[in-house]
């Protein structure tokens, strides 16, 4: 992985690490089970869906979101799609509270319904994020793949909905494409083109303008991309409500 933005040492979190009395055990990759289960929640169309989801974000991605997002918390899933992501950083971190928003009726019932089975209480909401019905505040929200899929206009907006919601101190996740190298930004455009058409709007911006605008919506921001066997430029952006 390379970091590539405000990239800050924290020493002081190391103190009395050494007096420490419980193990703390280290997987070489959270979740692969969480994974096997969510599959088998979901219907034969669907499972088929989130195996392509699960090939893009792989286990290592995951991994580093999963461990960035609070262990405890309400946390906003915002695109949440069929739950994939509400159920496998549930099932990592019991403790979690994800509420769900999908413009998508289909696919909120279908997470719902996954998380049931699951054995996780979380809530999905139909709406668009800028506008929909949300209560209370939140420790953290994710955005994954979605940004890319906005319009500029539509973008801001989300941003400035994501600041309003979070708590001072609250993460805000985006995992999306930069546009660097070239090659990586053209293969995922492809790759989009054929899943969304070729009229729905697709906008991709380079991390560091997407530092820039953070920083606008009083964020501080740290940004690493993480390299792949595909060529997708995936950058992980972890932006902290000041």
């Amino acid at each position: 992985m390379q970091f590539v933005s405000d990239v800050e040492a924290q020493p002081d979190s190391f103190v009395g690490v050494r007096h420490a009395d419980a193990e703390i055990p280290a997987p070489e990759v959270y979740g692969r089970e969480a994974i096997r289960r969510i599959a088998r929640a979901l219907p034969p169309i669907e499972r088929a869906y989130a195996s392509i989801r699960f090939s893009i974000l792989r286990p290592k991605l995951l991994s580093v979101m999963d461990l960035l997002l609070p262990d405890t918390g309400r946390i906003l899933d915002v695109g949440c799609g069929f739950g994939l992501f509400a159920a496998y950083f549930g099932q990592t971190q019991p403790a979690r509270a994800v509420v769900g928003v999908d413009p998508d009726g289909r696919r909120v019932e279908m997470a719902s319904q996954v998380c049931k089975r699951l054995g996780l209480g979380h809530t999905f909401i139909e709406g668009d994020i800028r506008t929909a019905a949300l209560t209370g505040t939140f420790e953290a929200a994710y955005v994954l793949d979605v940004m890319h899929h906005l319009a500029p206009t539509d973008q801001l907006a989300t941003l400035s909905r994501l600041s309003d919601a979070l708590v001072p101190g609250g993460l805000l996740l985006i995992k999306d494409i930069t546009t660097e190298p070239r090659f990586g930004l053209e293969f995922t455009r492809l790759l989009d083109r054929g899943m969304v058409g070729l009229q729905a709007p697709l906008h991709y911006r380079h991390h560091q303008e997407w530092a820039t605008l953070l920083r606008g919506f009083d964020f501080r921001v740290r940004v690493v991309r993480v390299p792949d066997i595909l060529p997708y430029p995936h950058v992980v952006i972890a932006a902290t409500k000041l």
